[in-house]
Formats: C-alpha cells, sequence, structure tokens
C-alpha cells in the first residue's frame, strides 16, 4: 500500500495540538520523536543497556511528528491545509519550527525488502535458521529450523541470541524440562525441543511476540512440547526446571534472579544473555547472591552471556 507520510517539526509546547490536528486531517496514526522523551528515560535509569551518551544530540530540542495518510489525496492540497492548520494552532501556541514535508511510502519499504537480508545461518553447531520463505537443503546431521521474526526479537542474528541459542544447544539434554523467559521468536525454545527437552515453557510480556512464537511453534511442528505464555514469571507456576533460558537485558535478569531458583532442579541450569560487557559483574553478583555459581561464560562483541548452576537448597 501507499502512503503519504506527513512530517512536522514543531516544539515541546505544541506537539500534542499538532499531532491532534494530523489525526483531525484523517491520519491512520502519528509517531512522535520527542529527544526529551528520550532524555528522562536515560536519566530515570542510569544503568539502562542500550543508553549511548550523547547520541540525543543530534535530534537537538524539536518535536519530529510523522503521521501516515492513505495515498489519493493531492499533495499540494495537503500541504496548505496542514501550513493553515499550524497557522491557526499559532493563535494560542507557538508551534515553531513548524516545517513540513510530505512524501510518499510504499509500506512493502518495511514489510518486504529487508527479507532480502536475512537468509540461512547456522545459529549454533548443527542447528540452521532456515527463513520462512527461503530454500534451504539440509546437510547430513543439520537440524533446521523454519524462522518467520514477524514482529518480534531473536532471529539468531543477533550476539546476545546467537550465545544463548550455543549455549542451549550444548547444555539442554533430551527429557530435559526448560523454560524460555523473554522468548521473542521462540527460537531459544525450539532448539531446546529439537535438543529432546520433553516439556518448554516460553513466555514473553509482548503480545507480537507470542504470536510470532506460537506460529514459529506450529511451524516447526513442536506444538506438542512447547507452550507459549503471554505474561511475566509471576504468571508461571514454580516448578522444578532443569534449564532457564533467560536473554533479556541486565536490570531485567538482576530483578529476577531472587525468583530464579523457584523455577529449577537443585542442580539446574540458568543462561543468561543480554548482558552488556559493563554490566556483566552486577548479573554475576546478583545470581551469586541468589544461590548460583558460574560454570561458563562467552563473549561476542560488547556482550556477555553466563551459565550458573543453582546451588540454592
Amino acid at each position: 500500500m501507499i502512503w503519504i507520510e506527513a512530517t512536522v517539526t514543531t516544539s515541546q509546547a505544541a506537539a500534542d495540538a499538532v499531532s491532534d490536528l494530523l489525526l483531525g486531517l484523517g491520519a491512520n496514526g502519528v509517531e512522535l520523536v520527542d529527544p526529551e522523551a528520550f532524555r528522562k528515560v536515560l536519566s530515570d535509569n542510569s544503568h539502562l543497556d542500550y543508553a549511548d551518551e550523547g547520541f540525543l544530540d543530534q535530534y537537538g530540542t524539536n518535536v519530529v511528528i510523522r503521521a501516515y495518510f492513505q495515498d489519493g489525496r493531492d499533495r499540494d492540497d495537503m500541504m496548505a491545509v496542514i501550513r493553515k492548520g499550524l497557522a491557526d494552532l499559532a493563535e494560542w501556541t507557538d508551534p515553531s519550527p513548524a516545517t513540513v514535508s510530505l512524501i510518499l511510502r510504499d509500506d512493502a519499504e518495511w514489510k518486504d525488502v529487508w527479507k532480502e537480508y536475512y537468509k540461512p545461518f547456522e545459529v549454533a553447531p548443527g542447528y540452521v535458521i532456515k527463513p520462512s520463505w527461503e530454500e534451504y537443503a539440509a546437510r547430513p546431521g543439520e537440524t533446521v529450523i523454519e524462522m518467520d521474526p514477524g514482529m518480534a526479537f531473536g532471529t539468531g542474528t543477533h550476539e546476545t541470541t546467537r550465545m544463548c541459542a550455543e549455549f542451549a544447544a550444548s547444555v539442554v539434554q533430551p527429557g530435559d524440562r526448560v523454560m524460555d523467559i523473554g522468548c521473542g521468536t521462540a527460537i531459544l525454545g525450539i532448539i531446546a525441543a529439537k535438543r529432546g527437552a520433553v516439556e518448554v515453557t516460553a513466555i514473553d510480556v509482548d503480545d507480537a511476540a507470542v504470536k510470532t512464537a506460537r506460529e514459529n511453534v506450529e511451524r516447526n511442528g513442536e506444538a506438542g512440547r512447547i507452550r507459549v505464555i503471554c505474561g511475566v514469571l509471576d504468571d508461571v507456576k514454580p516448578t522444578a526446571h532443569d534449564v532457564l533460558l533467560v536473554n533479556i537485558i541486565a536490570d531485567v535478569i538482576i530483578a529476577l534472579s531472587p525468583d530464579f531458583p523457584k523455577y529449577l532442579k537443585g542442580d539446574g541450569l540458568l543462561v543468561t544473555s543480554g548482558i552488556i560487557h559493563d554490566r556483566m559483574q552486577d548479573v554475576m553478583s546478583a545470581c551469586e547472591q541468589n544461590g548460583f555459581v558460574l560454570v561458563d561464560h562467552n563473549a561476542q562483541g560488547e556482550w556477555d552471556a553466563m551459565v550458573f548452576r543453582c546451588i540454592a537448597s
């Protein structure tokens, strides 16, 4: 589908009014890029793993609002109507700099073009991820997992997912009971099932991730062994598992570390990933304080993954 993308640069004070203006003109949705909102998030959480100090400077202080209209309108008329609306707003608020631009967008730009760059690859020794739209002939000894990422994180191309997948492929044993916490696409849970786990619980707080995970589980013939749940860890009744796979971020791992022993056998394994280098020691300390001992470690790029054994009584 072709869309008209209207971009308005305005002030903090007028951002809500401009958004309402664009929606009132028939926009199907608006997107705000607000540097001040990002700065507040960073100031409220100094340990946010993905923060890059100084990266917001390029955005200045103005708010950029993008609105999407179905094609078919005369763009000169649209431009005139938007500018008139901004001029009307100026009677009671300051929408400056009030710059406006219109361009055509084809949603194939973000729906399909990226698929050209997502090809079959080995995510862990003997385990190949094949996008659902690609053909791939498995070599002897390979296990092929068909994966459609949808809108979920965890295709296996990121270092954090790769490291967790490699650990999953080495520590999960036939007959194990496994939990994949923050499952995303369910790639780790599917690997666990292919390794011979008899029961896998995959959980994520994001509806889109859960939908994608369930589709991938069905696609790979593992619906009988993998249960996908939308929720948080507390929504799952504590039951002894052999392995927990946790590919999230350091702060969440630390926050959940007191609860992990309730979901593990006495000597069960906790696989953690998604940890930026600067937070590795924090995660290690939290896990050790809650009854775990470090047994393995890997690092790729700026990220760390660790395997702990539960020694809590």
